[in-house]
């Protein structure tokens, strides 16, 4: 009977050991934060990036270009885009968590570094937020007409009263599709994903969907 009791003793005390174990697991798992959804969009962006370029990279060789070739000359592109900032709502109730609307001015510089084109430009949104950038592209064209541009960038952003990232330095990293015209405009659909890569005490992250317009400065002059 007291090896029973001893042994029953054992159990409870075994099982309360386990349920303070579980309790402490739960209460430190609540208290750590979430993987941020804003990750995953990196990752994604980062993946569809490598194989669109990778896909460029083989093409070229099939045609028997030289991958290695400098891009050709293109010329001064300004760009116009408008859409929305921060399109994927996270689960933080934090002061700006909303969808707004935005609007971006672009420079694409005819500089090229490799077949890189330089970027620098300023989005602004309605609620007075601002991500002043530069940073780099690479168009990757399938056919004449159509191209995918990946793109990475770094800037200074400022919330104003939207959403606070963070951290005045904030990355920006997307893709762009686009179709090019005659006369050298391109009219394209891009997707960003803006975060400071942990550098601040919070990294919200945001991304964006804009529709944009970019068109060769020659042909804004009139030349």
């Amino acid at each position: 009977m007291r090896i029973e009791a001893r042994g029953r003793r054992g159990r409870r005390a075994g099982m309360g050991t386990t349920a303070v174990a579980a309790v402490t697991v739960a209460a430190l798992t609540s208290a750590m934060p979430a993987p941020a959804r804003a990750d995953q969009d990196f990752n994604l962006i980062a993946a569809a990036s490598v194989a669109v370029i990778g896909a460029g990279l083989i093409g070229d060789h099939l045609r028997g270009n030289d991958v290695w070739a400098e891009g050709p000359e293109e010329p001064f592109r300004l760009t116009v885009g408008a859409g929305a900032h921060n399109v994927r709502l996270d689960n933080e109730n934090d002061h700006g968590n909303d969808t707004v609307s935005m609007v971006r001015l672009e420079a694409r510089l005819p500089t090229k570094l490799w077949r890189l084109t330089p970027i620098t430009g300023v989005e602004i949104t309605d609620r007075g937020a601002v991500y002043g950038y530069g940073g780099v592209m690479l168009d990757v064209f399938f056919g004449d007409r159509f191209l995918i541009s990946p793109s990475a960038a770094l800037g200074y952003y400022s919330a104003g009263d939207g959403r606070d990232l963070g951290y005045p330095l904030e990355f920006r990293t997307g893709l762009e599709a686009a179709y090019q015209f005659d006369h050298g405009g391109r009219l394209g659909v891009a997707y960003h994903h803006i975060s400071n890569a942990g550098l601040g005490d919070r990294n919200p992250g945001i991304e964006t969907l804009t529709l944009n317009y970019a068109l060769p400065l020659d042909l804004i002059l009139g030349n």
